[in-house]
């Protein structure tokens, strides 16, 4: 008995391996590999220094990166096209954080994984540690960029 229903489950595991080997997706969308060596390329419009930023009275939106992070790579430009659309309301700022003068900032924030985004506000002695997800999604990081600058709106009225 017991015979026969392996030889039935053998069977059965047979027939579904071929039935998805021949009826599964044949063309998978080719990504080209990017070349994780050279630097990622940093848009220069609306992204400063974290010493100009330091002198400008707005909040700052940081990004920490590393030249080897694929997904990094794939949000920087989304990076860009928000320091150029929320360019009034906060400072834009890239740090790549294997750079040794880098490292006691990195150090400073804990930073742990990459892309890391964070708003830091001077004003009120405040850093925020956005969620990862907002790298992926902009509809996210667009809710959180409003949703900070609201909140910070109803402090300063108290």
């Amino acid at each position: 008995m017991i015979k026969k229903l392996l030889t039935v489950v053998f069977i059965l595991v047979i027939l579904g391996t071929l039935i998805y080997l021949f009826t599964g997706k044949k063309e998978t969308a080719y990504v080209p590999q990017q070349n994780l060596n050279a630097p990622i390329e940093i848009p220069s419009e609306g992204i400063i220094t974290m010493e100009e930023a330091n002198n400008i009275n707005k909040p700052q939106v940081v990004l920490f990166y590393v030249d080897w992070c694929g997904y990094c790579r794939r949000f920087m430009p989304k990076f860009g096209d928000y320091a150029k659309k929320y360019s009034d309301k906060y400072s834009f700022v890239v740090v790549n954080a294997d750079m040794p003068e880098n490292k006691a900032l990195v150090g400073e924030y804990h930073i742990i994984g990459f892309p890391s985004l964070f708003i830091v506000d001077k004003e009120i002695n405040h850093k925020f540690s956005m969620h990862p997800a907002v790298t992926v999604d902009s509809n996210i990081l667009t809710e959180e960029l409003e949703s900070y600058l609201s909140v910070k709106d109803k402090i300063r009225k108290k």
